[in-house]
């Protein structure tokens, strides 16, 4: 699923966001990280460290050491620290979530 980067698109793009949330859509989001759209970016970071799916940490790694929007690479990193902690708070409970 792409999300457009169109002028008014704003509210459409955060609800597509956050369906690929709610859906656990990892492919999606990860996709939505090279979006155009700053906002679109920083959205799709947010989500993917409250899913919290390993598939999404090399994406994230590397957004939050290369995108150009300050604000998209904090977000980034916050989001891979989710992941990161979300996993190892798994391994330690013996894999269960």
């Amino acid at each position: 699923m792409r999300v457009s980067a169109k002028p008014g698109r704003c509210m459409t793009q955060r609800r597509d966001i956050d369906t690929m949330r709610r859906k656990r859509d990892i492919d999606g989001l990860v996709e939505a990280l090279s979006d155009p759209a700053e906002n679109v970016r920083l959205t799709a970071a947010e989500a993917l460290g409250t899913v919290g799916d390993e598939r999404a940490l090399e994406a994230l790694e590397r957004l939050k050491f290369s995108d150009p929007d300050t604000g998209v690479r904090r977000a980034a990193s916050v989001a891979h620290t989710q992941v990161v902690a979300r996993l190892a708070a798994r391994k330690a409970a013996g894999g269960r979530t």
